[in-house]
């Protein structure tokens, strides 16, 4: 049985002071906000196409910390890499991350494609070095 390894990837603190980092989606390059108060990780769906993302399931009503709920539907597990770590498939929720990226843009932040949530966090046993701004986690 081929033994996990321990990766490690850099965290950038943006302009809004969250931290980000970068990623590869199926092979394309992403940049993921940091939120371990997010229950799952999210993309934005319109890339959809971009990361060549499967769906799966049917659209639910999802909440998030905006008002009201939002549609949102389930990716099929995707290759994730983080740094030079393959981190193996994750899957996503695919929504509008519109509202998002509209308040990071007016505070001068670079938009993202994406969130890195709780559920990457728990399957990985994932931790922030918050003094190095690095994330580490148990990779394929």
């Amino acid at each position: 049985m081929k033994r996990k390894q321990r990766g490690s990837v850099k965290l950038y603190k943006n302009k809004t002071q969250h931290l980000v980092c970068t990623a590869r989606i199926n092979g394309v390059s992403a940049k993921l906000l940091i939120d371990t108060g997010a229950s799952s990780s999210c993309l934005n769906k319109t890339f959809q196409e971009q990361f060549a993302l499967e769906i799966e399931g049917q659209p639910f009503e999802a909440a998030g910390a905006s008002e009201g709920k939002m549609q949102a539907i389930y990716s099929k597990a995707s290759s994730l890499h983080l740094g030079r770590f393959n981190t193996g498939k994750h899957s996503f929720v695919l929504l509008d991350m519109s509202h998002i990226n509209t308040t990071l843009k007016n505070q001068g932040a670079a938009p993202i494609e994406g969130i890195l949530g709780a559920d990457f966090f728990f399957e990985r046993k994932a931790q922030i070095d918050y003094q190095n701004r690095r994330l580490y986690f148990n990779s394929k």
